[in-house]
């Protein structure tokens, strides 16, 4: 178990090796769709029952006409890209297994911004 917190003393209490995973999933993800020069930044913010984390890419983006299957199994919005189709989805698993949930928002040509809640635990 990881326990998150920040100096108001919010605890969210999570399997470290699977949001882990999570986050490399996202980052790797970001950094394969992301040009050279581009920005990847990742982003917490503790509200009152949730932790938000939130990584952000000036990457290729995601077609909207790809944008409603992205967590699917072995779905790939670009298949010029290696990879297997399953990260999202086991991400999406992994989060709501810990009571969150995972969504983004995408413009083509502009970016994605990938986000994921996890609820506050026990202090």
């Amino acid at each position: 178990m990881l326990n998150l917190t920040q100096k108001t003393d919010t605890i969210v209490s999570v399997d470290k090796q699977r949001i882990l995973q999570i986050l490399l999933n996202l980052l790797s993800n970001a950094i394969k769709f992301t040009p050279p020069m581009g920005v990847i930044t990742i982003k917490s913010i503790f509200e009152e029952t949730v932790l938000t984390v939130e990584v952000h890419d000036s990457g290729i983006g995601i077609p909207y006409e790809k944008q409603k299957n992205i967590f699917t199994k072995f779905y790939q919005a670009n298949n010029q890209i290696n990879g297997t189709g399953l990260g999202l989805a086991i991400s999406k698993q992994l989060i709501e297994l810990h009571g969150g949930r995972i969504w983004f928002e995408s413009t083509e040509g502009q970016g994605s911004v990938f986000k994921f809640t996890l609820p506050k635990g026990e202090e």
